[in-house]
C-alpha cells in the first residue's frame, strides 16, 4: 500500500490568487501525528512573457513563531512558470520532527512579475489529527 494511500487528510494551504511583484504569501502548516507531509504549489503558465518566476521556500519549526522558522529545503528560485507546473515537495516527518512547515511564495522583483498558484498539503500515515484543519473535504466525488 503507497503512502497516500493511507489515512490522510487535504487542506488548502494558499487559496487560489494572484500574487503581485514581490508579495509574500505564506501558511503554515500543523504537522502533528502525521509521519509524512506532501505540498503541491500549483502554478498557472506566466501572465507576461518577461516574468522571472517565484521563489518558494519551505522551512520548519517547533512553534509558530515566524522568526524562528529555518529552512529545511534550499530555496527554489527564479521557478520557470512559462508553462504551467506543479512543484511538490515529499517532507519525511519522521527524520525531519518539527511540527510546523511553513511555506511561502514570492513572484519576482520586477513590476511585471505577477502569478497565478495555489498551495495544497496532504498528511499522511496521522496517528493523530493536527489542532486545526480547514477545508477538508470540501467536495468528494467516488467513480
Amino acid at each position: 500500500m503507497g503512502i497516500n494511500a493511507q489515512r490522510g487528510t487535504d487542506a488548502i494551504l494558499i487559496a487560489p490568487s494572484t500574487s503581485l511583484a514581490t508579495a509574500t504569501n505564506a501558511a503554515t502548516l500543523d504537522t502533528r501525528g502525521a509521519d509524512y507531509a506532501t505540498i503541491r504549489v500549483a502554478f498557472a503558465s506566466e501572465i507576461t512573457t518577461n516574468a522571472v518566476g517565484p521563489t518558494i521556500s519551505l522551512l520548519s519549526n517547533d512553534t509558530t513563531v515566524v522568526t524562528n522558522f529555518a529552512t529545511i529545503v534550499a530555496d527554489r528560485s527564479a521557478e520557470d512558470i512559462t508553462a504551467a507546473k506543479v512543484v511538490t515537495y515529499h517532507v519525511d516527518k519522521r527524520s525531519s520532527p518539527k511540527r510546523y512547515l511553513r511555506l511561502s511564495v514570492t513572484p519576482g522583483t520586477t513590476t511585471n512579475d505577477t502569478a497565478a498558484f495555489c498551495a495544497i498539503s496532504t498528511l499522511t500515515r496521522q496517528k493523530e489529527a493536527p489542532a486545526a484543519l480547514t477545508n477538508l473535504a470540501d467536495a468528494a466525488v467516488i467513480v
